[in-house]
């Protein structure tokens, strides 16, 4: 090893690289995709806000009262800084429905953190009255110290869990105008505190999204101890018991030299944007199913399908989207290949209205078809790409067939601009209570955020 980078010298070096980043230092690509980004997140804040079981978060905060530093979006009051940005968080994941997947020199890594940056960010943002250019700059070199840490990582999904409040802490060091030595110590405080979802997936629960909430929280924490003057740990990640060699029995992970290469030069970030809400697995389900209803739609309704198949490739890991739409609620619906084909034969696509517990209950017909669904494997034929990918299959009443394979390459096509505004309208408008001038105004304002001088004339756009 490099002796110049010896524990804990490249966790300093990334602080400082932290500390030091300016908008000047970001490429055209960090700036567009951010946008992009910004507008695709703050969709989702609206689609989350109809989510009926994060009314507990807004009712506590609300008994609960306290200091109004920040907005609670789109619900109509201010609140603490770490209850807000809490909350935010919380919303803006609640239909999973959010960008993610850092991209980090070649490889491309589950990543959940753009669910909880940018909603903290909006949200000290308005606190702090700063210009959009401070906005994007101390996103992106968040994500950036975040993404290299992840790259260390030996088992990457889905420890990379375990960041998200490194990367709150980050962002929030910029915010608090903290040191590299302060910030370091905010790091360490990140890091112990650390929380990912467990097992939320596979058992339905509200963790997978307040995992976000909390981690955004710990990253206020973190700074405020930090600026408050308690000390922090030597290294937080590579040193003893350090989150990024809890796996490696204390040895240095394989890629540690290379995390620092082009540090300052290249910001990694983000940058899968999701086609519909639930998991990003599911996507070639989906389109799957889409193509498939295309085949049909003009001859056989609903009612005439016997049964749906829905396939993996033998390339496509078994998961918790394998698993039967047992419970016909929201998070089911999120993370069921079954109920996703099922929504998209049914309706055409997946919306996020379409996912909700109470839409899911006033269609028993969906539920009986997703229920009755079938799962299974299919094997590559010779000569055939041999990518992962989903199948789904229609046998009609009268014995008819309909199917379609979809490579899972369609999750990371990056989309246009046309898309990512069509997403962010629809979400619009099933939250539903703010005119169309609004939405002009917010896509307007995201797709030029670099020029605004006060990113409260954004949030005030998701106040109500």
């Amino acid at each position: 090893m490099d002796e110049n980078l010896k524990s804990p010298r490249l966790t300093e070096m990334i602080c400082e690289n932290l500390v030091n980043t300016s908008f000047k230092d970001l490429s055209e690509w960090n700036v567009k995709c951010f946008k992009d980004r910004l507008l695709d997140i703050t969709g989702c804040i609206f689609g989350g806000a109809i989510v009926e079981d994060n009314d507990v978060l807004t009712s506590l905060a609300k008994r609960w009262g306290g200091a109004e530093e920040a907005p609670v979006f789109l619900k109509g009051f201010r609140a603490p800084v770490t209850n807000a940005a809490m909350i935010n968080c919380v919303v803006a994941r609640s239909n999973d429905y959010g960008n993610m997947f850092m991209h980090v020199f070649e490889d491309r890594i589950a990543s959940h953190l753009g669910e909880t940056l940018i909603p903290l960010g909006l949200t000290l943002a308005d606190m702090y009255g700063v210009s959009g250019e401070e906005l994007i700059t101390n996103n992106v070199a968040a994500e950036d110290l975040t993404g290299r840490i992840l790259y260390t990582f030996v088992n990457r999904w889905p420890f990379d869990m375990l960041l998200v409040s490194t990367a709150a802490a980050a962002e929030a060091a910029r915010y608090y105008k903290l040191d590299a030595e302060r910030t370091k110590a905010a790091l360490s405080y990140a890091a112990t505190g650390s929380t990912d979802p467990a097992n939320s997936y596979y058992d339905y629960s509200q963790e997978f999204k307040y995992h976000n909430g909390e981690s955004a929280r710990c990253g206020i924490m973190s700074c405020e101890l930090a600026k408050g003057g308690w000390t922090g740990l030597k290294d937080p990640y590579f040193g003893h018991w350090g989150l990024a060699v809890r796996d490696t029995n204390g040895e240095m992970p394989p890629n540690y030299e290379r995390a620092v290469s082009d540090l300052g030069k290249v910001y990694f970030t983000e940058e899968s944007f999701k086609v519909f809400p639930g998991g990003i697995p599911n996507t070639p389900a989906t389109i799957a199913a889409q193509k498939v209803r295309a085949m049909f739609a003009d001859r056989y309704k609903i009612s005439d399908i016997k049964q749906v198949e829905v396939e993996r490739s033998e390339l496509t890991n078994y998961n918790y989207y394998s698993d039967p739409f047992t419970y016909p609620n929201q998070i089911n619906a999120l993370f069921a290949y079954r109920f996703q084909a099922c929504c998209a034969l049914y309706y055409g696509t997946v919306k996020v209205e379409y996912v909700q517990t109470k839409s899911i209950l006033e269609h028993p017909d969906l539920i009986e078809l997703a229920q009755n669904a079938t799962m299974g494997v299919y094997k590559i034929k010779e000569g055939e790409p041999r990518i992962p990918g989903m199948r789904v299959r229609v046998i009609m009443k009268d014995g008819k067939v309909f199917e379609h394979t979809e490579p899972a390459t369609s999750m990371h096509t990056y989309p246009t601009r046309e898309f990512i505004i069509g997403k962010f309208m629809n979400q619009f408008n099933a939250f539903g209570k703010l005119p169309k001038s609004t939405a002009d105004k917010i896509i307007e304002l995201a797709l030029n955020i670099e020029k605004v001088s006060d990113m409260r004339e954004y949030t005030s756009l998701l106040q109500i």
